[in-house]
């Protein structure tokens, strides 16, 4: 909207006086609209860039949209947080069994998971010259550029996480607190 008023004021200034002197005046500062007008050189109209609004902060970090959702579809939060020393191992697992398969039906309605490498583990892996460290983590000592895949790694090949629609004041909240009446 602003460059099309940016075009049809400046066509007006170029074909009509009284316009022209209209724009002139609009465009002064308004401590200075009695003094005497400066002439400018005339200059060639440059293109104007159009510029892209500044990307926002969102307001709750991906970090905690995805903790929230492992929370509430799978009390991953309070598992962790629970002292399990105070419970047998056969309780352990039978509390962790559910919560860890409702943290994979989570992770995989969000991500798109794969192995960083096809190579089965126990294969010989050739990694070569050029392989990252954020994708292949050399354990032991040596110089190859190959050696036995110990674990495949994983990726990401899609990420669909949810946007948050709360307010900024409860970004950071991962469940509310539960009060009965």
């Amino acid at each position: 909207m602003g460059l099309g008023i940016a075009f049809r004021a400046f066509s007006a200034a170029l074909f009509d006086k009284q316009a022209s002197e209209r724009i002139r005046r609009a465009l002064q500062p308004e401590t200075s609209q009695e003094a005497e007008p400066k002439l400018l050189p005339k200059t060639e109209p440059q293109p104007t860039a159009v510029t892209q609004p500044a990307a926002t902060k969102p307001l709750r970090s991906d970090a905690i949209t995805l903790l929230s959702a492992l929370q509430r579809e799978a009390r991953f939060v309070d598992l962790i947080q629970e002292d399990l020393t105070k419970f047998a191992d056969a309780q352990v697992g039978a509390a962790a069994r559910p919560c860890l398969q409702q943290c994979a039906s989570t992770l995989a309605r969000f991500f798109e998971l794969a192995p960083v490498s096809d190579v089965g583990e126990g294969a010989q892996l050739d990694v070569g010259d050029d392989g990252s460290p954020e994708r292949y983590q050399w354990i032991g000592e040596g110089s190859s550029t190959s050696g036995k895949l110990i674990h495949q790694g994983w990726q990401a090949t899609k990420v669909e996480l949810p946007k948050y629609s709360g307010s900024e004041r409860d970004a950071n909240v991962i469940a509310p607190a539960q009060v009965q009446r």
